[in-house]
């Protein structure tokens, strides 16, 4: 029997946990058909004999939600295998929308994940207001891989409250709204929710963003019409000492959605060689409730320079730094050669 594709010799992985097992793999169309020794000659063959042959990977946590409009392929993560992709983490997202509101949000993108807002705004269409509208026009764009996408906290809060979603909490009535909507959004498309609690992701003048402050009230109301709708939940939580507080927030959230929730965790050390999370973690999926920490397998790092933000966005408190953040490529040179505010600037990263 012929077959349009067969991959020969390769060491698959079935994904399941088992160990790697040689075998040749037969595909007609867009399925495997067979999986094994399999006979005759395939239109195509890959001899994939000392490789590992895969399912695709699932990448938890990007920001491709920019990214999608001007590069469909998604480099690099297609190139390494990633063929299902979550956008939308963090909080910020693109939609829902006011007309009005659009450029804010592409703020918000460019100062927390230091995508530049000419590029988001040039190179998205932006021809949506609501969550599914937004998936709509993320669809016209062939993406190359799965794209599943968050909703995310910072714009449904700007789109209930507007400028006050930075500074001020919600009333009870704007939290019933900003829930309703965001189970809206799960009804048209999202897969979830995400939230951001780390105060070092700000916007351009140095306030977090809206969302980073959230009541414990806000955030069970919010999780609550989530798990109605069947998504699930993404946080960014604070470390060190507020860690406890942030994990016991979390359990909350959980237990009034009935849902799944990932939440970052970067390595922090706890007792006897654990991490920081384990106890609390252990403690949640002995009671039932679904919670995992992503990670990463080795040490995370920044790229930056003056025409970057991350640098800069690192130190929310210092008014030199602040400063910083409003200046051009060529200013910014200038003020760390003058030696005054060079020595403003050292000082304010000792804080």
């Amino acid at each position: 029997m012929s077959h349009d594709l067969v991959i020969r010799n390769g060491n698959v992985v079935d994904g399941l946990g088992n160990p790697p097992k040689q075998a040749d793999i037969a595909i007609d169309n867009d399925q495997i058909v067979d999986i094994g020794e399999v006979s005759g000659n395939g239109k195509r063959e890959i001899d994939a004999d000392g490789h590992a042959v895969t399912p695709g990977f699932v990448d938890l946590h990007t920001h491709f939600d920019a990214q999608v409009g001007w590069d469909p392929a998604l480099t690099p993560a297609s190139w390494h295998g990633v063929t299902t992709a979550l956008m939308g983490n963090c909080g910020v997202t693109f939609a829902p929308v006011r007309d009005s509101d659009k450029e804010t949000l592409a703020i918000m993108m460019e100062s927390v994940e230091d995508i530049p807002r000419h590029a988001i705004m040039t190179g998205l269409p932006w021809n949506w207001n609501s969550y599914g509208e937004y998936l709509d026009a993320i669809e016209q764009l062939n993406p190359a891989i799965n794209l599943a996408g968050l909703v995310g906290h910072s714009a449904a809060r700007f789109y209930v409250m507007g400028e006050r979603a930075v500074d001020d909490s919600p009333s009870p009535e704007e939290i019933s709204e900003i829930a309703s909507l965001i189970g809206n959004s799960i009804k048209e498309g999202a897969v979830g929710f995400s939230t951001n609690r780390l105060r070092v992701h700000v916007m351009p003048d140095g306030r977090s963003i809206p969302g980073t402050f959230a009541t414990e009230e806000e955030l069970v109301a919010i999780s609550s019409a989530v798990g109605a709708e069947g998504g699930i939940l993404q946080s960014v939580i604070e470390g060190g000492d507020k860690l406890p507080g942030e994990l016991a927030l979390i359990k909350k959230q959980l237990t009034a959605a009935q849902t799944r929730l990932l939440f970052s965790a970067p390595w922090e050390p706890g007792e006897n060689g654990q991490s920081a999370y384990q106890v609390a973690v252990d403690d949640m999926k002995a009671s039932g409730l679904d919670v995992m920490g992503t990670t990463q397998p080795r040490a995370a790092a920044f790229l930056s320079g003056l025409q970057s933000n991350v640098l800069f966005a690192m130190r929310p408190k210092g008014q030199a730094w602040r400063e910083l953040r409003t200046k051009s490529p060529e200013d910014r040179l200038a003020d760390i050669r003058d030696p005054k505010i060079k020595a403003q600037l050292i000082e304010e990263t000792k804080q």
